[in-house]
């Protein structure tokens, strides 16, 4: 039997979300038969890839419950992916403020900026960066961007919307297989690939001001995606003013696992090590400046990183990235009830 959500938002609420995700599906629709979206050929990938790791389970609910607690809100592909990425550098990116927030990537010598105000209306991105096709996703529900490595036995995998959720969070699908991918997890719960985890890498979660200063030679993602969108409004309300969906109150959809320690929509930096995971509240880092610990017997590192006004960790023994996201702390807590705390 599929346990029941803990946490049960109001018919209101997921009428509300469902709206809100049936409009910018219902536009999409009418685009799709405009928009250019052939397939062209991928880059062969300049490294062999992950070979992904075997997961028995995924987080604190086995596979099963998590594929039982699946919510269909559109059809696959209502919001489209952006197979083509276009991008400019920092000189020629006219159309994004200041205050405006990107992800922001460094990975094989290549920086990239991805701005949420155009990941809001695609949510993954299908990108080639230092010549390997990988990933970028973002879940704007559940406040979470997500960097995805190739599996070996797919270089030139991509990735799709299912226009499902399960836990609030983008339920993603592989066009190699058709497997379905929870964005937060990154492990197959469904199709040929399920207890498959894809490797992830983190994204810096930054202002285009900051990152424009800090990393001058950047290139950016543009809004010439091939599809027409209001890029600047967003459906679920605004960082830069922090009101709407981001700002406060509960999830719009069901989560199997809920818990009131911090507002559900408080950032948490949520950290991975092994099976161990930890969630540190992101304004307790910008307080201490510092936060050392250690996660499944690896020593980790939380900096507040003033220039980008973001956190990032990196483990202690050789300074490399760890796996970290932010996270609004229901969605971190829904899929890890066994999370540690650190506050």
């Amino acid at each position: 039997m599929i346990p029941t959500p803990d946490r049960g938002p109001s018919r209101r609420q997921m009428l509300k979300g469902a709206a809100v995700l049936g409009g910018s599906a219902a536009l999409a629709g009418l685009l799709w038969q405009t928009a250019t979206d052939d397939d062209s050929a991928s880059p062969s990938a300049s490294d062999s890839g992950s070979s992904g790791t075997q997961d028995d389970g995924a987080g604190g609910s086995d596979l099963d419950t998590l594929a039982g607690a699946v919510v269909g809100v559109l059809g696959q592909d209502g919001i489209p992916a952006i197979d083509e990425p276009t991008f400019v550098p920092a000189s020629e990116a006219d159309f994004l403020a200041d205050d405006e927030p990107v992800f922001g990537l460094v990975r094989g010598g290549e920086v990239r900026a991805y701005p949420q105000l155009v990941l809001v209306w695609h949510e993954i991105v299908n990108d080639v960066v230092h010549g390997v096709r990988r990933v970028v996703t973002y879940c704007p529900l559940t406040g979470t961007v997500i960097g995805f490595e190739p599996l070996r036995e797919f270089p030139d995998i991509t990735f799709g919307t299912t226009g499902s959720l399960v836990n609030s969070n983008l339920l993603m699908y592989d066009r190699a297989t058709g497997s379905h991918w929870p964005q937060v997890l990154g492990t197959a719960i469904r199709g040929e690939l399920r207890g498959t985890r894809l490797d992830a890498f983190p994204l810096l979660w930054s202002t285009w001001a900051a990152w424009r200063a800090a990393h001058p030679d950047t290139q950016v993602l543009t809004t010439d995606t091939g599809f027409v969108r209001d890029y600047g409004g967003d459906p679920y309300g605004s960082y830069t003013d922090d009101n709407g969906y981001y700002a406060e109150g509960d999830p719009w959809f069901p989560v199997l696992n809920s818990d009131d320690r911090f507002d559900p929509k408080e950032v948490v930096v949520g950290v991975r090590s092994g099976n161990a995971q930890l969630a540190i509240p992101k304004e307790l880092i910008r307080e201490r400046g510092r936060v050392d610990t250690e996660l499944g017997g690896t020593r980790l590192r939380a900096t507040w990183h003033d220039a980008l006004d973001t956190a990032q960790v990196v483990r202690r023994d050789d300074g490399d990235p760890a796996d970290f996201l932010d996270a609004m702390w229901f969605a971190w807590y829904a899929f890890y009830p066994d999370t540690k705390v650190l506050a």
